[in-house]
């Protein structure tokens, strides 16, 4: 039975060249304390360091030509080490960053919402769809008709004017005719409510 491809990077890194890990370790050996001391100095909390500086060795793992990049002096590679960790913790404030303004955005959309639902919003809902029903009971029976089927039962024009015995031409009068008077009612409503 063969062993199922796996898409892990480090795995196929390491499969690709078995000397990586030696590489790796040996890099981890001499500059972990530096990177340790570095991650400190940019002000990353004491009981998360291990973590950052195994995520940085695991990616560093699968970094592409990491022999060649790794074949020059201790300095050259400590820099490159450095400038790892630096983008680690870039990208790790800039995820944070991101985190909170979503958790600050959903606490806002929070209390929009229960805002929304306060018993004076309610009520003013309430007072505005029973004003818009008494707009289209008013209506002309075959204005309603057609708001009705249309909005409420999707039926095209052509449905609408055959079951009416009107064209389907009507039927777009109609609908447009009912849809001013829905507007302007609304409009008078949205002017009251900011009146009162």
């Amino acid at each position: 039975m063969t062993k199922p491809a796996s898409s892990n990077i480090v795995e196929l890194a390491l499969r690709e060249n078995p000397g990586r890990r030696q590489l790796v370790n040996k890099l981890f050996d001499h500059h972990a304390r530096a990177l340790r001391t570095f991650l400190l100095g940019r002000s990353a909390r004491r009981d998360e360091i291990e973590d950052l500086v195994q995520e940085l060795f695991m990616r560093l793992m699968a970094v592409q030509r990491l022999e060649e990049k790794m074949a020059a002096g201790t300095g050259s590679n400590r820099s490159y080490l450095l400038t790892m960790a630096n983008n680690l913790m870039v990208d790790r404030q800039r995820k944070e960053r991101v985190r909170n303004a979503h958790a600050e955005a959903q606490r806002d959309v929070g209390c929009e919402q229960i805002d929304d639902r306060s018993p004076e919003r309610i009520l003013a809902v309430q007072l505005e769809l029973e004003a818009i029903r008494a707009v289209v009971l008013d209506l002309p029976p075959h204005w309603r008709a057609v708001l009705v089927l249309q909005r409420f039962h999707n039926m095209t024009y052509e449905d609408i004017a055959l079951n009416l015995g009107v064209t389907k031409t009507q039927a777009e009068n109609y609908m447009r005719r009912a849809l001013r008077k829905l507007r302007k009612a609304r409009r008078k409503i949205e002017a009251e409510g900011e009146r009162s």
